[in-house]
């Protein structure tokens, strides 16, 4: 591809991508059992957990599943009433958390629009849809794209949509589409695919029954997490067994962010801590020393612990000339010595 996607990009104040910690987006989905209060608490929960974004699904059954059936009967119980989109993106904001939803349809796009998210979510089984996929990223929004149901084709072909658009603010989202998913269908190590080849934030859509799959994506370096949570996980519906429970989601996303901080950088290093109390041989002054005194062995004391040069830089400090004065027992540092 000509283009290359972003690397990074902000929603609000919030950066996705990078060395920046891991975007959480709490999945409400289904679970708030066609109530306006428990949609409303769902919010709230994803507030108290500490989730970036909570995310409900805006499709209708009548063009999802236009042939009716069980199926359009299934989907018709589970969607969300579009009038209370504004409700609800009004107190998320109020919450200071972002709102979001996947729209399955240019319509709902339309009422997502409307209410002027920052965001767009596509659901896996709309990213082969190109033509919303196109609708989408007009809007010039970042976009989390959801890749289960797809292969590599699938997902190169949504994203010369959104670089057609010159929408380069994609993450892409490594996900199974299986509810629960088993854990030898994550496939973690498509994440590094994603990133190699199209350059952009990567992240996992977890639909196993536990935490530790979206542990370890976050360990191999996901910059956005999804995870559906639930108010009650033997609620009735679709999408509550599978479901985290508030608590549960409160320390996924604490331990999440702990081990994106446990990853810190690749440069080996002394702690300052360690400098301070580490057993390890420093060079020190053996007795006060004028500014401009030629350093000699027996002005130099060998001893733990090693806070400025260490002991292997004996031989390079003797014969340097101090830069100023230093007073006796006072650790040496490069500073203190020129040539």
């Amino acid at each position: 591809m000509d283009k290359l996607l972003n690397k990074t990009f902000t929603i609000s104040d919030k950066v996705v991508g990078g060395d920046a910690p891991p975007y959480f987006i709490a999945e409400a989905g289904s679970n708030f059992d066609q109530s306006l209060d428990t949609a409303r608490r769902l919010i709230d929960i994803a507030v108290d957990a500490g989730a970036d974004a909570v995310k409900f699904q805006l499709f209708r059954a009548d063009i999802l599943v236009p042939d009716g059936g069980e199926i359009h009967a299934a989907f018709k119980a589970a969607e969300l009433n579009p009038d209370w989109v504004p409700v609800l993106s009004d107190h998320a904001h109020d919450r200071e958390l972002i709102f979001m939803a996947s729209a399955f349809d240019t319509g709902s796009v339309q009422v997502l629009e409307d209410i002027g998210v920052v965001a767009h979510k596509i659901a896996s089984s709309e990213t082969t849809n190109l033509a919303l996929v196109d609708a989408i990223a007009t809007t010039g929004k970042p976009i989390f794209l959801s890749t289960g149901m797809c292969d590599i084709v699938d997902v190169q072909e949504a994203i010369e949509r959104c670089l057609a658009r010159d929408n380069t603010s994609v993450a892409l989202l490594q996900c199974g589409a299986m509810y629960p998913l088993p854990p030898e269908h994550a496939n973690l190590r498509v994440m590094d695919l994603f990133r190699d080849v199209f350059g952009s934030p990567v992240g996992f859509s977890d639909h196993s029954l536990n935490t530790h799959i979206s542990l370890a994506a976050v360990a191999r370096g996901a910059n956005v997490i999804e995870k559906h949570f639930t108010h009650d996980r033997n609620a009735k519906g679709p999408d509550h067994f599978y479901a985290l429970e508030p608590d549960e989601l409160k320390q996924l996303i604490h331990d999440a962010r702990d081990i994106h901080a446990a990853l810190g950088k690749a440069q080996k290093e002394m702690l300052p801590e360690e400098r301070e109390f580490g057993r390890r041989d420093g060079l020190y002054a053996a007795r006060d020393i004028p500014a401009g005194n030629v350093m000699t062995v027996a002005g130099i004391e060998v001893r733990r612990p090693a806070i400025g040069l260490r002991a292997r830089h004996l031989d390079a400090a003797v014969g340097m000339q101090t830069t100023h004065a230093i007073a006796a027992g006072a650790p040496l540092n490069w500073d203190d010595l020129r040539s």
